[in-house]
C-alpha cells in the first residue's frame, strides 16, 4: 500500500492496496487528514503524522481496525531548507506471521533506499542545483556529468527543448572548480552580424558605433565555462573561428590585431540532429568531431515519468512558499499530468504547475485548471481541418517540409494564447519559434 500526504498531513495521493489493508474508506480518506484519521479513531496511530511531528522517518506495526496487521514505514521528504515537502508512507500487509520476517527485512531495505534517495537530493539542494529526479536514467547521467566535469575537454548536451540542458551545463561547471564565470549564450538568439561581436569582443572603431573597445564573452569565460546553447543555429561562417577558438586558446577581437589567451571548458548543447546539418552543409564536421568529444543525451520527461510527480510536488512547493498560499493537487489531476506526454518538457511542466496554482480558486487543485492541452492532448491537431494538406504532391522533398513545418506552425499559433504556450506545444524553446516564424513569413 501507498500513501503520500503534505507537510500538514493532508492526502495527496493513494492506491487501492492502501485502503484494502487500513479499511479505510475512498470518501472519509478524501475528506480528512491523515492526524485528523486517528485523532477519529478511524487508524490506532498516524505513523506520517508521527514522521511530520518528528521530521524524521517513523515505522512500527498497525494492527488496523478491519482485523490486518500491516508494518508501516513513514518517511518524510524535505527541499533545501529542510522543511517537509511531503511525506511518503508504504504499508506491508503482514497479517500472515509467517511473512513478518521477510516483510520486515523488505521494508528495512526500502526504507534505506528511501534515505539514500532522500540523501542525495538533499545534496544537490545544497549545492544550489535543485537536481530532482528519481528515475535511473537521470540518476545514470548526473554520474555521467560528474565524471566528466573532471576534465576540460568539450561536452555536447542533447535533447528535446526544456529537458534541462542549461541546468546540466551549470551543473558542470560548478562540479568542475573553476574559479572563472559561467556565461551562457543562445546562438539562435542573437543576430549573425552581432554575435560575432558578442563572442570575441572589439576594438575601438572596428566598426560605426564602436566608440569604446569590450571584450567578448570568450573573455569573461577565460578560467570558467561558456555555454553556447543551440550551436546547431551558429551561423556558418562563424563555425570556423570556434574551431580556432577550440584547437588554440586564443581568440582575437574585431578590429584588433592582438590575440589573446582564453583557458575557457566549452559546452555546447542543442536539440537538432547534428549529424543531419552536417549533410546538408549547415554545420561543419571539423567542428562536430571537436564538440562530441564527450556526450550526453537528456532524455525526455515522457521517457521518464518517474520524475514527473516529484518535480509537480517540488514546484507546488516553492510557489507555496513564494506565494504564501497552501494548495494540493486532485488525484484525478495527478493521473492526468502524469499520463501527458509533455512535449516541452520540464519547462512547460514548470509552467503548467504556476498556471493552475493562480488559476485555482480554492484549496485544492481540480480538473477544472487543467488546460485543453492536457485534457485533450489530441484535440490540437482537429479533426479533418487540412493541417497536413500540402496539396501540391509535385514539390521537392525540402519545400515540402518546409510548406507542411510553415502550415503546421501557424496552425498551433492560431490555436494557442501566447508565443510561450504554443512554444511548449511544439516542444522547441521561444528563441527558435520566434526564428522560424520570422524565416517562415508566418504571419
Amino acid at each position: 500500500g501507498l500513501y503520500i500526504c503534505d507537510n500538514k498531513g493532508y492526502t495527496l495521493l493513494y492506491n487501492r492496496a492502501f485502503l484494502d489493508i487500513s479499511g479505510i474508506s475512498i470518501d472519509t480518506m478524501n475528506q480528512y487528514s491523515t492526524i485528523e484519521l486517528h485523532q477519529m479513531g478511524v487508524v490506532p496511530i498516524s505513523c506520517a503524522g508521527v514522521a511530520i511531528k518528528t521530521k524524521q522517518p517513523y515505522s512500527t506495526i498497525i494492527d488496523y481496525y478491519n482485523g490486518k496487521k500491516g508494518i508501516v514505514t513513514a518517511t518524510p521528504f524535505y527541499d533545501q531548507y529542510e522543511e517537509i515537502l511531503f511525506v511518503v508512507s508504504n504499508v506491508r500487509d503482514i497479517t500472515e506471521i509467517n511473512n513478518l520476517q521477510k516483510e520486515l527485512e523488505e521494508t528495512r531495505q526500502e526504507n534505506l533506499a528511501y534515505q539514500h534517495e532522500l540523501q542525495k537530493i538533499q545534496g544537490e539542494l545544497k549545492n544550489n542545483q535543485q537536481f530532482i529526479y528519481r528515475s535511473k536514467s537521470m540518476h545514470q547521467i548526473i554520474s555521467l556529468a560528474s565524471r566528466f566535469a573532471k576534465n576540460d575537454s568539450p561536452i555536447l548536451l542533447l535533447g528535446e527543448s526544456g529537458v534541462g540542458k542549461d541546468v546540466l551545463a551549470n551543473y558542470i561547471h560548478k562540479k568542475s572548480n573553476k574559479n572563472g564565470e559561467f556565461v551562457k549564450i543562445n546562438c539562435g538568439a542573437i543576430p549573425e552580424h552581432l554575435l560575432e561581436s558578442e563572442l570575441f569582443g572589439y576594438e575601438k572603431g572596428a566598426f560605426t558605433g564602436a566608440n569604446a573597445k569590450k571584450e567578448g564573452l570568450f573573455e569573461m569565460a577565460h578560467e570558467g565555462t561558456i555555454f553556447l546553447d543551440e550551436i546547431g543555429d551558429l551561423p556558418y561562417s562563424l563555425q570556423v573561428k570556434l574551431l580556432n577558438v577550440i584547437q588554440d586558446s586564443k581568440i582575437r577581437r574585431l578590429g584588433g590585431t592582438e590575440t589573446r589567451d582564453v583557458h575557457v571548458r566549452i559546452i555546447a548543447a542543442t536539440n537538432c540532429n547534428l549529424e543531419q546539418l552536417v549533410e546538408q552543409k549547415k554545420f561543419r564536421l571539423d567542428l562536430f568531431y571537436r564538440l562530441n568529444v564527450l556526450s550526453i543525451t537528456i532524455p525526455p520527461l515522457r521517457e521518464r515519468r518517474e520524475d514527473i510527480s516529484v518535480l509537480l510536488f517540488f514546484y507546488l512547493e516553492k510557489l507555496k512558499k513564494k506565494y504564501k498560499e497552501d494548495k494540493k493537487i486532485d488525484t484525478q489531476v495527478l493521473d492526468k499530468l502524469i499520463e501527458y506526454e509533455w512535449p516541452g518538457n520540464i519547462r512547460e511542466l514548470k509552467n503548467i504547475i504556476e498556471r493552475m496554482y493562480h488559476m485555482s480558486e480554492s484549496e485544492k487543485i481540480s480538473i477544472k485548471e487543467l488546460p485543453p492541452s492536457i485534457l485533450n492532448p489530441k484535440s490540437i491537431q482537429g479533426q479533418n481541418n487540412g493541417l497536413i494538406s500540402v496539396s501540391n504532391t509535385t514539390l521537392p522533398l525540402k519545400e515540402a517540409v518546409a510548406e507542411f513545418e510553415k502550415e503546421y506552425i501557424a496552425n498551433v499559433l492560431s490555436k494557442t494564447p501566447t508565443m510561450q504556450d504554443c512554444a511548449n506545444i511544439l516542444g522547441v524553446n521561444i528563441s527558435t519559434l520566434v526564428r522560424k516564424k520570422r524565416n517562415l513569413l508566418i504571419k
